[in-house]
């Protein structure tokens, strides 16, 4: 029914993995045509990373003028500089409370006391660390796109069809926050109650399967299997299609 319903369909991780997206100054926009070259390079080092067929940005640009407002190219970006004034307030936070559990010790020491300083001594610690990495990122850029999906509506359903995400930015859970942007405006906005995630490897019985992750990351959203029959080929532009077909007869491809 809303932002609030949605998210807490999710599972723990997953609800947790969308916050702290939101927290560390991730934000989700709509590409413009003039600049899918940005998701074709995410999509390339994804394909590249994972072994799969990247289908270039030539197609993607087609995909775009085949289906118009109803695909959706979207990208989740980082912003460095809200990240670090994020990560500074944490630490600066952190430090403060070390302090005064520094000085509640020295006055009257307690075991309580001495664990909590432990663990806000650990904390302030790991904010530190993140401060440090925030500037390492900060020499990539001041806005750095760290994943990217396509989505393509129609009355029935939203469908997630591609997507990628940029290696070096997975501490982010970019990939997370577009999920749940896309079943927010795309579904919850638009009274449309069936998000479709398209697609898994199909083995359930092998934790080792490559496409294992995946299956955990859909599951994650409250995502369930449906199995069908099979699939089809809807050709968009049939004369194309079918010269295509047969000259990858004659060629023997």
């Amino acid at each position: 029914s809303d932002e609030k319903a949605l998210l807490k369909s999710y599972d723990k991780r997953t609800q947790w993995s969308v916050k702290r997206a939101s927290s560390m100054g991730v934000h989700v926009r709509e590409l413009g045509v003039g600049e899918l070259g940005v998701f074709a390079d995410i999509e390339r080092q994804t394909a590249e990373r994972r072994g799969f067929e990247y289908r270039g940005e030539g197609y993607f640009r087609r995909f775009k003028e085949a289906f118009g407002g109803a695909a959706h190219f979207m990208v989740a970006e980082i912003h460095v500089a809200e990240y670090v004034a994020d990560m500074e307030a944490k630490r600066d936070a952190l430090q403060a409370k070390v302090e005064a559990l520094q000085a509640k010790q020295a006055q009257h020491p307690t075991t309580r006391t001495e664990r909590q300083l432990g663990e806000e001594t650990r904390n302030l610690e790991a904010a530190r660390k993140r401060l440090a990495e925030a500037a390492e990122y900060a020499g990539d850029g001041d806005v750095l796109p760290a994943a990217a999906s396509l989505f393509v509506e129609n009355p029935r359903e939203t469908v997630y069809l591609f997507s990628g995400s940029v290696e070096r930015y997975k501490p982010f859970y970019a990939s997370a926050l577009i999920q749940h942007w896309a079943m927010l405006h795309l579904c919850v906005e638009r009274g449309v109650g069936r998000y479709n995630f398209y697609g898994i490897s199909g083995v359930f019985d092998d934790p080792d399967d490559e496409g294992r992750g995946v299956l955990e990351f859909k599951q994650g959203f409250n995502g369930y299997v449906e199995e069908l029959s099979g699939s089809f080929v809807l050709p968009v532009r049939p004369v194309v299609f079918k010269l295509k077909n047969a000259a990858h007869r004659i060629l023997g491809r």
